[in-house]
């Protein structure tokens, strides 16, 4: 059975990855005893009027938003709303670079012309980093878009200006959508950044279930200015979000917010990463970066004889450690109010264990995500084929490529294979990570346009 298959998976190992209750059961109890459909008295979220409609108010009123609405299909359904509630069909919106590929969907989904702004690089960790506001104003300039869409914080916990962002796109009259996904802790805490709620977003989607103790799936999108159509948003939610939302994933979203009221709860939470941070700085050939979020905990191994993906496997075989990602040169541990204290004692204690056996001396150069350049448009739209990794140069892409985690495109529909991203795309697979393509050929082959004559 899947349940005992599962079960042997988690067995005794320590969950430093989403979902945020990390498996705690004071966070789960009781909430499957909930597992019921729209009866009398229970409301309904696709038109609330009841107890969701209060439980959305309460959350609301604590976050300082005009409007909040809870998700059950994760922030992938609020990426697909936002995006469908603001613009209309063949509009122009700017996009970062490094969004997740519900950004990519919704933009195919209603047809929209995507201008990209490229988040500055962190090649010592070779990922993007932030978006910046003058990158911005360029791309709105250029494009004319009704819409922007960045990421912050990113998978690693960096976080861009969204108050000198935001100021940037009011003032070309277009609405900033943030995928705040992994920052719906972001805010609770005077101990951790301000979220993107407080600092000029129109609209905030939050993955509750990454860094609160939430079940899977658990999301919310805030409205935080009246320049979006709250009727707008809920008739797209109709679309995408499911017409039969599980009350276990509604009632954990309540719950975790209620208990972030409990400022001791955050402020111990914000001393276990204190105390990790600091014992943290005696290893000698691992490190632990600070990005912006310190509740992501960047491992490096850039200068050592290890990659990322060996760094995590042997956490995971020799530790009973689980980490939420790796990449050639970090491995990420994401944490969470759930966290306990043994946790962040076992994590800390594998890490100079492990630091004691590496040698300094990276085996390779980590690379940063190449920029990619779109098509001519000498290529037939409708008919693709598929080709080995070694025949794609100067080939353009029929698919999105990319590394999951994260889930941003290495390279989308419409653009040419480089030798910088046939490159990235190596250096990642080869290290162990894993390389997802949205026609599912890879390794074997990746499609591509076939070529006009």
């Amino acid at each position: 059975m899947l349940e005992n298959d599962i079960k042997k998976v988690i067995d005794g190992v320590y969950p430093f990855h989403m979902p945020g209750h990390k498996r705690q059961k004071e966070w789960l109890e009781g909430l499957f005893d909930l597992d019921i459909t729209e009866i009398s008295g229970a409301d309904d979220l696709h038109a609330p009027s009841g107890v969701i409609l209060e439980a959305q108010r309460r959350v609301s009123r604590k976050l300082r938003t005009v409007s909040t609405i809870f998700l059950t299909g994760g922030s992938t359904c609020g990426i697909h709303s936002a995006i469908s509630a603001v613009c209309g069909k063949g509009d122009s919106i700017v996009i970062g670079r490094n969004c997740h590929r519900s950004v990519y969907n919704a933009c195919n989904i209603n047809d929209l012309r995507a201008e990209y702004v490229y988040p500055v690089l962190r090649p010592r960790l070779g990922c993007f980093g932030e978006v910046q506001a003058a990158s911005v104003s360029e791309a709105l300039e250029k494009s004319g878009a009704k819409a922007v869409v960045i990421t912050s914080p990113t998978y690693e916990g960096i976080i861009s200006d969204i108050k000198a962002i935001a100021k940037v796109v009011h003032k070309h009259k277009a609405v900033l959508i943030v995928d705040s996904a992994h920052g719906a802790h972001l805010g609770l805490c005077d101990r951790f950044p301000e979220s993107a709620r407080d600092l000029g977003a129109d609209i905030v989607i939050e993955s509750a279930h990454k860094t609160l103790p939430c079940l899977t799936g658990a999301a919310l999108i805030h409205i935080c200015s009246h320049r979006v159509s709250y009727s707008a948003l809920q008739e797209a939610l109709g679309i995408f979000e499911t017409s039969s939302p599980p009350y276990p994933i509604l009632c954990s979203i309540d719950r975790a917010y209620k208990a972030a009221e409990n400022e001791k709860l955050f402020g111990e939470y914000a001393s276990r990463l204190d105390r990790f941070y600091e014992k943290a700085k005696n290893l000698r050939r691992l490190s632990v970066t600070e990005t912006g979020d310190r509740g992501k905990l960047v491992i490096y191994c850039g200068e050592a004889d290890i990659s990322g993906f060996e760094l995590k496997k042997t956490l995971r075989e020799r530790c009973l450690i689980e980490c939420e990602m790796a990449m050639p040169a970090y491995c990420l541990a994401m944490t969470s109010v759930a966290d306990t204290d043994e946790g962040f004692d076992r994590l800390i204690s594998a890490l100079f264990e492990i630091d004691g056996t590496l040698k300094s001396g990276s085996r390779f150069i980590p690379l940063s995500p190449p920029k990619t350049e779109k098509a001519s448009g000498k290529y037939e739209a409708a008919l693709s084929v598929p080709l080995p990794l070694e025949g794609l140069l100067g080939k353009t892409s029929a698919e999105f490529v990319y590394a999951y985690p994260p889930g941003s495109p290495i390279i989308a529909p419409g653009e040419v294979f480089s030798e910088e991203i046939i490159g990235y795309v190596r250096q990642v697979f080869s290290c162990g990570g894993q390389i997802c393509s949205s026609k599912g050929g890879f390794p074997d082959f990746l499609y591509v346009f076939k070529e006009k004559h």
